[in-house]
């Protein structure tokens, strides 16, 4: 049996039993419209998650403590990014992470230990590096052939729309205002 360990920066994660697993979120969106296509685009690679578990012994209530303040902390406003070194979290290519969603500490049923839970989200993810790495294609510039058309006056427009009226229609008018 081997024993598993995660360490964070220079904080070695307290407890016994401790469990991480990992996830990645793959991004897609259906291309198919109204058809029976199967065709995704692909939206990206997000950042892995590690889901750590663990238990820590109350006589061992400090470690907790410790445990609890490394998850809070904070340097310039954000939240502090650990170098992970854990086996599974480098099988993953997870180098970075930092503290997120929640940090999870209970009561065991007939043990004298909590069980604590935590998640650490990836920083800088490898897909993330390589995309900052891509050249990003010039802007182009939109150009449209056509002629320039003439600027129309207002007044011009009220005078072609008055000769456009008829006699019939002059008389409808007149009619129309009497009637009101």
């Amino acid at each position: 049996m081997t024993i598993s360990f995660m360490r964070l920066n220079d904080f070695n994660v307290p407890g016994y039993a401790l469990k991480v697993g990992g996830s990645m979120d793959i991004r897609t969106s259906d291309a198919s419209g109204e058809t029976s296509s199967t065709d995704e685009v692909d939206k990206g690679t997000k950042g892995k998650s590690l889901a750590v578990s663990l238990s820590i012994k109350f006589k061992d209530e400090a470690d907790l403590k410790k445990l609890i303040r490394v998850s809070e902390a904070k340097t310039k406003g954000t939240r502090v990014i650990y170098t992970v070194t854990n086996r599974t979290a480098n099988v993953a290519g997870i180098r970075q992470a930092r503290f997120a969603e929640q940090v999870s500490f209970q009561e065991m049923d007939g043990l004298r230990a909590w069980s604590v839970s935590f998640t650490l989200k990836e920083y800088l993810s490898n897909p993330e590096r390589v995309e900052q790495r891509e050249e990003k294609p010039a802007p182009v510039a939109q150009t449209s052939e056509g002629t320039a058309t003439e600027e129309v006056r207002p007044a011009e427009t009220a005078k072609a729309v008055e000769e456009a009226v008829t006699g019939f229609a002059k008389i409808l008018k007149a009619l129309d205002e009497a009637l009101a």
